[in-house]
């Protein structure tokens, strides 16, 4: 069991994910770069009581700490559900990172900090999906904090609060053979970066901090990094896809970039090795089936 629940008053970097329209293309993309995924699961909503289908599904690359998942819409009786609907929206301008997920130990608390500071919130969502168990099968849950969709350009932008931490992080999952273990970033590419960390600082409830080209807003695990779109270009390797400001990059520690080369170039994946920070990084560039850029640094 890994400790992935914050403590009262901290926010970690919970999970990032990619929206793409073939579940099963995308999964071989990160199968491909090592990654050992979640088996496929719906989600649903519990509402006056009662399950309620998201219009969404998933698999996920869970880490020793944090999650990249992979989020598809799901057709459910009625047709497409609103989240669904949203996904298809943001799928238009790109396929990779639409959303960015925080999470805290109340996110009630969070959902009335972020009113407060002028978003426009929506209702907690009681969200479920089920996990298949030795006994049969048991629902992760989780308490989800949104505001309107819209109001964050980049994409979905959330906290959470887990209630079934076993549940999520499993055995048998954590281990990957490209050796990852850790999110420990999201990367942002704006062409007026401040704007951009002025509403992430106000979402995060946490200071940003400028040093040369990159703007960061360190959490208490993890952080949001932003950077004009030609330094990203320039100095990692990384192309903005979409409309800025947009999500480009997640950043994950693993203990071996060996095994990080090993796995991309069997893959046929496009990398360079590059600097971040003081360390040496390789910046992947991933599969339009997928989208994005994955920055693996040493953990």
């Amino acid at each position: 069991m890994t400790d992935q629940l914050p403590g009262p008053g901290a926010v970690f970097l919970d999970h990032v994910a990619h929206f793409v329209p073939e579940m099963d293309a995308a999964a071989a993309v990160l199968e491909r770069c090592g990654f050992r995924l979640t088996p496929f699961t719906a989600q649903t909503n519990r509402v006056d009581g009662r399950p309620v289908p998201a219009g969404t599904g998933n698999r996920c690359a869970m880490l020793r700490q944090g999650y990249v998942e992979i989020l598809t819409a799901v057709p459910t009786p009625s047709g497409d559900a609103e989240l669904a609907r949203q996904l298809r929206e943001r799928i238009a301008d790109h396929v990779g990172l639409h959303l960015a997920a925080f999470s805290s130990a109340d996110a009630g608390a969070e959902h009335r900090r972020l009113a407060a500071a002028g978003f426009a919130t929506l209702p907690l969502v009681d969200m479920r999906r089920p996990v298949a168990t030795a006994s049969g099968s048991e629902d992760a849950r989780f308490t989800i904090a949104r505001i309107a969709h819209g109001s964050m350009p980049e994409g979905r932008v959330q906290f959470l609060t887990h209630h079934t931490e076993p549940l999520v992080w499993r055995d048998g999952f954590l281990d990957h053979p490209n050796s990852a273990q850790a999110l420990t970033g999201l990367w942002i590419a704006a062409a007026d970066p401040a704007e951009a960390a002025g509403r992430f600082a106000r979402f995060t409830g946490r200071a940003p901090r400028r040093a040369g080209e990159i703007t960061t807003i360190a959490l208490d695990r993890g952080a949001v990094n932003i950077a004009h779109p030609l330094y990203l270009s320039d100095a990692l390797g990384i192309t903005a896809a979409g409309t800025l400001p947009c999500f480009v990059a997640a950043q994950i520690a693993a203990t071996n970039l060996a095994d990080i080369s090993r796995q991309l170039t069997a893959a046929g994946i496009i990398f360079r090795q590059i600097r971040l920070g003081d360390s040496d990084a390789i910046a992947a560039t991933l599969p339009s089936t997928l989208g994005g850029t994955m920055l693996f640094h040493t953990a």
